[in-house]
């Protein structure tokens, strides 16, 4: 370390250089002695830059860590146009990062590749496991927990008759009586606000231990990922970079490989978004005639990145509810709450919505329907609470508000009675509130999905799965559900247990280390992406394809040094961690509207405009007996149309 060096005006230095300062001002400050000169920013940035790559080398070395890397636009447009500068201005790259593999694994848990070539659907002579979704529905599935005691359970259509309530109910059911009585507490009249520290949390199915675990930025590529040859390409250059290589083959004879560490018969983790994941398949497909483990891309094992799952399961509900013109006649429809909700975005929203806007309204609508569920249970427990204000002067007590909850999840969410309930006759069916008890079901799955990811629980997570695959299968998502269906096949009968417990407790990473902050990859990647381009995206000379690539792994350097100034300074009044909206006015509004259209109170007779499927149901009728393995899918179903849309700046921030 050079004695003479002053580290404050170093930060200023880097600080005034990730501002995109001018170099006029930086000059001035240098001379003034706050800062380091322009040429010492230059040459601590070329430092930075060699000590990063070092750095993304000794961890990769080590065998024991992921990657994720997804393809990204910026939009380079030059201050004047040259004959030079004709073509397009948006120029497509590739951003990658890599993070340790955390929870006590080893490298004897990575020790799997011929292993799982053996039982490969790629390998001509492998045995592929065979076991049936029964068989992996029980694998996946928690089991059921004691009940809260209380005394009745009263059927949906039957509200009179009063039966006892079973032994237990599953971790869905407590998830989802803890969401009626959370959304009371938090949404509800000032009184049940006193309950706000004594609710809780859920119950754990399986979490993650809680760890920070840190992300590193690597070097961007001038790589086409979008295509077999691109990923190829891809894959090589991150194994480059993190000095992975296997190098007894061919391909490395003449190259210096004493500084790179030999893959052997170790596995890689990849993740990434849904495409990314079908072109790996593809490549693997393609280069499983090869002699060599190596060649054939043996090592690599994709994981599907949840944050655009999330996004799957948000369009798979617009799908389901807004899409269809006749969906939204109903006066109790899931339109009409938007309509109040966002009264300017209703011709956005039921033609092509942002996931951003689709994630708030499925939020924002199942708070307001699970309040008016409330307000109905209430009144038909006494007449008198004619509305949640005049239920709050009863000061009920946090007891009887969890038996209620309990109650009001049998009762106003869809179950397995309701294709039995739909078999009634006409008069006696009551079409709309069978609709309204569809949204409040899918609702709270999604809010469980939510849920489970942000806190780490991935055994949650993935008995949410199930559901989901059978919902977006009828949707028309097949990708997503074969992609689904292959990850929890492959974690419960395929892969050898440490590696099973490698993938599943790596899916989601937590970088601040907090709870209720934990991340899908594929979000890190995102929002990595969006920092790049918001450093280095825009009109000028400086603003080119060399300079990203040359300065992509030193975003968290400087976002670090902005965080180093802003506190040390206290530039607290430059935030982008907005408080949320107050809703109070708007979730009154709608409350007002249900309170008129009466989803939750059943009227026999009553019919809708277009009847909603039970989708789990439906999904579960088209899925096959034994879940195919994605290898033995044919090449045209996995490389085509109706891949996951780039989410932008907005979806990416509402997770932050």
């Amino acid at each position: 370390m050079n004695q003479k060096a002053n580290a404050l005006q170093s930060v200023i230095g880097v600080f005034l250089h990730s501002c995109k300062t001018p170099e006029k001002v930086v000059e001035t400050l240098a001379r003034m002695g706050i800062s380091i000169s322009l040429t010492s920013i230059h040459r601590a940035n070329q430092s930075l830059y060699e000590e990063s790559a070092e750095t993304i080398s000794h961890l990769g070395r080590c065998l024991l860590v992921g990657f994720g890397y997804d393809n990204f636009d910026v939009n380079l447009k030059p201050s004047v146009s040259t004959v030079e500068k004709l073509g397009d201005s948006l120029k497509h790259l590739m951003s990658m990062l890599v993070f340790p593999l955390q929870h006590g694994i080893t490298l004897d848990d990575l020790h799997c590749s011929e292993d799982l070539w053996k039982k490969s659907a790629l390998n001509p002579h492998g045995s592929v496991p065979r076991h049936t979704w029964e068989e992996l529905l029980k694998a996946v599935q928690p089991k059921h927990t004691p009940g809260l005691s209380h005394p009745l359970n009263i059927t949906p259509h039957a509200q009179a008759s009063h039966t006892a309530e079973p032994a237990g109910r599953t971790t869905s059911e407590e998830f989802n009586a803890w969401m009626f009585l959370h959304d009371l507490v938090n949404h509800g009249p000032l009184y049940f606000a006193s309950f706000r520290s004594e609710i809780g949390q859920p119950p754990e199915v399986e979490s993650i231990p809680l760890v920070e675990t840190p992300i590193t930025p690597m070097h961007a590529m001038d790589v086409n990922n979008s295509t077999v040859a691109g990923n190829i390409g891809a894959i090589k250059q991150i194994l480059a970079q993190a000095g992975i290589a296997d190098i007894h083959n061919p391909e490395f004879v003449g190259i210096d490989t004493k500084d790179m560490r030999d893959v052997k018969d170790y596995i890689v983790l990849f993740h990434g978004d849904l495409g990314t994941g079908e072109h790996i398949q593809s490549l693997q497909l393609r280069c499983s005639i090869e002699s060599s483990p190596w060649r054939r891309f043996q090592f690599v094992i994709f994981i599907l990145g949840l944050f655009h799952v999330k996004m799957a399961c948000a369009d798979a509900i617009w799908r389901i509810f807004i899409q269809s013109l006749n969906g939204c006649l109903d006066e109790t429809c899931m339109m009409e709450d938007i309509t109040i909700l966002r009264p300017k975005e209703t011709g956005t929203i039921s033609s092509k919505p942002t996931f951003r806007q689709m994630h708030q309204v499925i939020q924002h609508t199942g708070i307001c329907r699970r309040l008016d569920c409330w307000r109905v249970e209430a009144a038909q427990r006494n007449p008198l609470h004619t509305s949640l204000e005049e239920f709050a002067k009863s000061k009920s007590s946090l007891n009887e508000l969890q038996s209620i909850a309990v109650i009001a999840t049998r009762k106003y969410v869809a179950s397995r009675l309701l294709g039995r309930l739909r078999r009634q006759p006409t008069g006696q069916r009551d079409e709309q509130w069978e609709n309204a008890t569809l949204l409040n079901k899918y609702c709270l799955l999604y809010e469980e999905l939510l849920y489970a990811m942000n806190h780490g629980d991935i055994g949650r997570v993935e008995a949410n799965f199930i559901p989901w695959i059978h919902i977006i299968k009828v949707v028309g998502k097949h990708k997503y559900t074969t992609h689904l269906t292959q990850y929890l096949y492959s974690t419960r009968f395929v892969y050898p247990p440490g590696l099973s417990r490698t993938v599943r407790y790596n899916i989601l990473v937590n970088p601040t280390g907090k709870n209720g902050k934990w991340r899908a990859v594929d979000w890190c990647v995102e929002f990595n992406n969006l920092q790049t381009k918001s450093e280095h995206g825009g009109e000028g000379s400086n603003r080119t394809v060399a300079r990203i690539i040359k300065e992509s792994p030193l975003i968290q350097v400087y976002h670090d040094a902005k965080e180093k100034i802003s506190n040390n300074i206290l530039l607290d009044h430059l935030t982008s961690a907005h408080a949320d909206p107050n809703m109070a006015r708007t979730f009154e509004s709608v409350s007002r509207h249900l309170a008129e259209a009466t989803p939750h109170k059943i009227k026999p007779g009553r019919q809708t405009a277009f009847t909603i499927d039970d989708m789990i149901d439906k999904g579960a009728a088209k899925l096959p007996a034994t879940p195919v393995p994605v290898a033995e899918i044919e090449l045209d179903d996995i490389v085509g149309d109706g891949l996951s849309a780039q989410p932008d700046a907005d979806d990416i921030i509402i997770d932050l």
